[in-house]
């Protein structure tokens, strides 16, 4: 027991020693890109933009995804908790209407992003025009009411049925208290990035390429915020969305795993950042400092977690026949 301490202590300062490097690294990458968009953010964007980019089109109408996933996967964790704890009802049952109505929520929101985005880019197909063309700031509805909800319930109802009974139901009663841990800081990552997004995107009232006239006059840079006036290209909330799927690599217990959903989260954001160039819905300024704000955050909710949360916590025990196998939750 005592060895496997020095190993986890040895283990937990080079991973946290590796993830500073990559931070310092990350951050000037982000100053050279930033210094790149602050002279040529115009020209870079009429040189590739391309409003019938399927790449473009494809990555507007899933981009966003995994913010949703994040709060479905938390609504869901804390389900399972709930009901593992009918002892006390009352904690139980907030819980459980608490956890239902975000999983539901987030799953109508996901719904609705990418329905909108679907039926906007066969609109244009019919109407012969570029099929990434699409208002991200006020995106076409997604059909009637009633099959609306219909598809929420069908697909809420499958994928409920399918992380409940294939993966929450065979956790122990630790595992699932160290799953509901991570999604409560996974929640209020995702929530927090969210609301500085939201709230420089208003403030800022950049024209995104889109909305520039035809002489590109009311083109501003980066740095000039215009403030409230309903356009809000700066900065950009699918790359904010994208980077956010490096969250998913925390509820990892296998450290190859963990490495996997990390490069994988990385690489998804760097798509989505990329395509929203191509598809002229932002600068290049947008998606870096998006990118790298968003994975700032990410970055110290993860510190804090490993902060604040005691290794009692954090450690799930989990026996195998005679062995003790430890295994160490960090993300």
């Amino acid at each position: 027991m005592q060895n496997y301490h020095v190993v986890k202590k040895v283990g937990v300062i080079l991973n946290t020693d590796t993830r500073n490097k990559l931070l310092v690294v990350s951050s000037l990458v982000c100053v050279v890109l930033l210094v790149i968009a602050t002279f040529f953010d115009l020209q870079i964007s009429n040189a590739v933009i391309n409003y019938n980019s399927i790449f473009g089109t494809v990555f507007q109408t899933v981009g966003e995804s995994p913010i949703h996933i994040v709060f479905f996967l938390s609504g869901q964790i804390g389900i399972a908790y709930a009901c593992r704890h009918l002892r006390d009802k009352v904690f139980a049952v907030f819980l459980f209407v608490g956890s239902v109505s975000l999983s539901v929520w987030q799953m109508k929101q996901f719904l609705n992003v990418v329905l909108s985005y679907t039926f906007s880019a066969i609109n244009n197909v019919h109407k012969h025009r570029p099929i990434g063309l699409a208002n991200s700031d006020g995106m076409a509805g997604t059909g009637s009411l009633a099959m609306s909800f219909l598809i929420c319930l069908v697909v809420y109802l499958i994928f409920t049925a399918i992380l409940q009974y294939y993966w929450l139901h065979k956790q122990s009663d630790q595992q699932l208290a160290r799953y509901l841990l991570v999604a409560v800081f996974a929640s209020l990552t995702v929530w927090f990035a969210e609301e500085v997004n939201a709230t420089l995107k208003n403030d800022w009232g950049r024209f995104r390429p889109y909305e520039l006239n035809a002489s590109q006059t009311n083109f501003t840079s980066w740095l000039h915020p215009n403030g409230i006036n309903g356009h809000k290209s700066f900065p950009s909330g699918h790359t904010m969305a994208g980077i956010s799927c490096v969250i998913f690599s925390w509820f990892a217990t296998k450290q190859r795993t963990r490495e996997i959903l990390w490069v994988f989260g990385v690489v998804w954001g760097i798509l989505v950042g990329i395509s929203r160039i191509v598809i002229g819905a932002h600068f290049l300024s947008d998606v870096t400092f998006s990118f790298f704000l968003t994975a700032a955050i990410i970055y110290i909710m993860r510190a804090l977690y490993q902060e604040l949360v005691s290794d009692s916590l954090r450690t799930c025990l989990i026996s195998k026949k005679s062995d003790i196998v430890l295994l160490k939750s960090e993300f």
